[in-house]
């Protein structure tokens, strides 16, 4: 596989370099038919590429943990923790803190003594 300085793709068929995440179905829409068109002639030429990985599975987990429970932000982290032994909390807590700047993820402020990290005002799930 044959990528450029930014990370993109080559893809012979196309003559060009395309943006690996253009090609991941999880965050293509395929709104246009050549969108579902380049996704299959990726998934043909390149069927073992890894485009989804730990992290991913790390997010998702933290949306199913906050709808079914509510949590504070320690206790998230230790939840996770358990679910992913084998992963570093530093990672862990990166992806929350990341989710927290764009605010994915929220801290609820309607109690003073239940600071619980809810779904925010950019969550898309």
């Amino acid at each position: 596989m044959k990528t450029n300085e930014e990370g993109e793709v080559w893809l012979e068929k196309v003559q060009a370099y395309v943006c690996p995440s253009y090609l991941n179905k999880t965050y293509t829409d395929f709104s246009d038919a050549d969108a579902e068109w380049l996704y299959n002639l990726y998934q043909k030429h390149f069927p073992n590429a890894k485009v989804n990985g730990i992290k991913s599975q790390i997010k998702d987990e933290i949306f199913n943990l906050i709808a079914k429970d509510n949590y504070k932000k320690k206790n998230l982290i230790k939840a996770l923790r358990n679910k992913f032994p084998d992963i570093k909390s530093g990672v862990i807590c990166r992806i929350i803190k990341k989710y927290l700047s764009l605010r994915v993820l929220e801290i609820d402020r309607t109690y003073k003594t239940k600071p619980f990290v809810i779904k925010g005002k950019y969550c898309i799930n």
